[in-house]
């Protein structure tokens, strides 16, 4: 008995050691979202709110599920280094199985601070488009943010891979 117990346990262990390896999880949309990322577009209520040259000054860098969004101003502190501004400070709540996908944000700090806002949200490649508004109008369904609505239209690029 205890030899067909020790061929079992043979087989056994022969067997975990040939099987394939646990596959790695899929990643999700919140894994793809880590990083820096610099707007190409920003408008609400369907007028551009973004020049260029501010443009360059903006990102958001997502961390885990936080969203930070920075300013580097143009003028330079006493180390002679930009001087980097962090205007809000957010969590961040995915739903990628909505269809549309949709997103949340719940400030935790910056002038929005206590302040929600729910959208829908598209990730293709290296960009990043948001249409989003506050959590007190209802959710948008389409990329569009008509006169009158509340709602921002945002599109992102990849700046930099977590």
């Amino acid at each position: 008995m205890l030899r067909v117990c020790a061929m079992l346990g043979v087989i056994g262990m022969t067997t975990l050691v040939m099987a394939d390896p646990p596959a790695a999880p899929a990643e999700t949309d919140l894994d793809r979202l880590q990083g820096s990322w610099m707007p190409l577009q920003c408008e609400v209520e369907g007028k551009g709110q973004m020049p260029d040259k501010l443009k360059e000054q903006v990102r958001v860098v997502f961390d885990k599920n936080e969203y930070h969004l920075y300013f580097k101003d143009s003028k330079l502190g006493k180390d002679g280094k930009p001087i980097v501004l962090r205007l809000a400070l957010a969590s961040v709540t995915l739903d990628a199985t909505a269809n549309p996908k949709t997103i949340q944000f719940e400030f935790a700090d910056g002038q929005l601070k206590g302040k929600k806002c729910h959208g829908i949200y598209e990730l293709a490649g290296n960009q990043l488009r948001m249409c989003y508004g506050s959590a007190e109008k209802p959710k948008p369904t389409k990329f569009e943010s008509p006169a009158g609505s509340g709602y921002f239209v945002e599109t992102w690029v990849r700046f930099e891979k977590k």
